[in-house]
């Protein structure tokens, strides 16, 4: 958005000497030529996933283009924009307008990520442009199919309302608070299963495998001929179960949980380069 900001100011500083970009900017922001480069940004949008992200973090992974939901959110946008260029009657045009603007919104705050990247996490150069360009322009086609005198500037006074919430207020899309409270519940679920007792392996040897979750710590006995493992730090997230050791920066292990039953469970988990696949029973 700060460097839409700043072409903005250019834009509107040529303009003040020049005639010509004057006369080309007041082109753009009225029919049909706001029409031709929103439609023609949508497109790019889908081809450089810049319509719709899920990116978040510092992790860079690939985002195929015809993805489902990529197809789907930007076909949707596309039709209904579409839509409103062809018809005619004024009041049908600012119809679909206005619910590609909701729909767009709504995809905007609910499941749109980008806004929350690399090691600062803030919100991704590229896709804070092109969203902001795309808004000012469908608060720019409303504007003319109003009808009526409104400055250009009250368009682009809402439109850095709209990024500004986005970027500083919700910049985490809804769908990610859903799924993380969906997280810490079932990890909550999981650590009172756990808690309870302790769980041996449920095989015929005298040296099985114990683990004793507490809240606080979890001891892991017999595991590769070691008396006994101490992780001072549990996290209970979903299946899985993270295990830290304060004193040793290398100690570290994930298990994977799923229960069979009311005491029975299967854990896999690595260690020291071995995988193990491990059916675990209850003993109070």
């Amino acid at each position: 958005m700060k460097i839409f900001l700043v072409l903005t100011i250019i834009i509107w500083l040529v303009s003040k000497w020049s005639e010509k970009a004057r006369f080309w900017i007041l082109k753009i922001i009225q029919q049909p030529y706001n029409y031709y480069i929103l439609i023609g940004l949508l497109v790019m949008g889908f081809l450089s996933r810049f319509d719709y992200s899920d990116r978040f973090g510092c992790i860079i992974f690939s985002e195929p283009i015809f993805e489902i939901k990529n197809i789907l959110f930007s076909a949707t946008s596309i039709t209904l924009i579409f839509c409103s260029f062809f018809f005619k009657k004024r009041s049908i045009k600012l119809t679909f307008v206005l619910l590609e603007l909701s729909y767009w919104l709504l995809k905007l705050f609910l499941v749109k990520g980008g806004y929350i990247v690399g090691i600062c996490a803030t919100e991704d150069m590229y896709i804070s442009l092109y969203d902001t360009a795309t808004l000012a322009l469908r608060f720019f086609i409303i504007r003319s199919l109003l009808n009526v005198s409104i400055n250009p500037i009250y368009s682009l006074i809402c439109t850095v309302i709209v990024m500004c919430v986005k970027i500083y207020i919700f910049p985490l899309p809804y769908s990610f608070y859903a799924k993380e409270r969906k997280t810490q519940t079932e990890g909550e679920h999981k650590k009172n299963y756990l808690t309870k007792g302790e769980w041996i392996e449920n095989k015929d040897t005298t040296e099985k495998i114990r683990v004793v979750f507490n809240p606080e710590n979890t001891i892991i006995y017999n595991l590769q001929n070691t008396d006994s493992l101490c992780f001072n730090q549990v996290s209970f997230r979903g299946d899985l179960v993270y295990l830290e050791s304060n004193t040793d920066f290398w100690l570290r292990i994930i298990f994977e949980i799923q229960e069979n039953g009311k005491d029975t469970i299967t854990v896999n988990f690595s260690y020291e380069n071995e995988y193990y696949k491990i059916q675990m029973i209850r003993k109070f």
